[in-house]
C-alpha cells in the first residue's frame, strides 16, 4: 500500500512538472515530466502530434509577445498496472499575449483533459504519451491590470 501511494505521489508529480515546465518556460522541470520516446499528441482537438522536444523547440523561440500561461490540473485519476500506469486530468488554461494596442491582452481561457500513459523508468515515473483534450474555449481582448517589469 505504501508503495501505491509513493507510485500516486511520483505519477502526480510527473503530470506536474509538464505545467509548471510549460507555464514557466523552466525547461529543466520539463524534461521530469517526460520519458525518452514521449510523444504530446494535439490531434483530438486539431493540433499536431510531437515530441517533447520538438514542442520546446518550438516554444523557446523568442516570442515578445508572450506574457503568460498556467495550465492547473485537477480531478487527476491514476490507475497503477505494475510499472506502467493511466492517469486522467482536468486541467484550466489561461494564455496571455500581448494585443495590438498599449497596454491589451489577448487573453485565452479554456479547459479539456489529459489523458497520460506513463512508465517507471530508472529516472522514476515519466509521461509516454499525453493525448490533450479541449471541451472549451474563449478568446477575449482584456487590459491588463498587472505591472510588468
Amino acid at each position: 500500500m505504501v508503495d501505491q501511494l509513493q507510485d500516486r505521489f511520483d505519477i502526480e508529480k510527473a503530470l506536474r512538472h509538464y505545467a509548471i515546465g510549460l507555464d514557466e518556460r523552466r525547461w529543466e522541470e520539463w524534461d521530469l515530466a517526460f520519458a525518452a520516446d514521449a510523444a504530446i499528441d494535439f490531434t483530438p482537438m486539431g493540433g499536431k502530434r510531437e515530441t517533447p522536444a520538438q514542442m520546446r523547440e518550438r516554444l523557446s523561440k523568442p516570442d515578445p509577445a508572450w506574457l503568460f500561461a498556467q495550465h492547473p490540473l485537477y480531478n487527476t485519476v491514476i490507475e497503477l498496472a505494475g510499472d506502467t500506469a493511466t492517469a486522467f486530468s482536468h486541467y484550466q488554461m489561461e494564455t496571455g499575449r500581448r494585443g495590438e494596442s498599449e497596454g491589451e491582452i489577448v487573453r485565452v481561457s479554456g479547459g479539456g483533459a489529459y489523458e497520460d500513459t506513463l512508465a517507471r523508468t530508472d529516472a522514476g515515473w515519466r509521461i509516454t504519451e499525453r493525448r490533450v483534450f479541449m471541451k472549451w474555449k474563449e478568446t477575449r481582448r482584456v487590459m491588463d491590470e498587472v505591472t510588468r517589469g
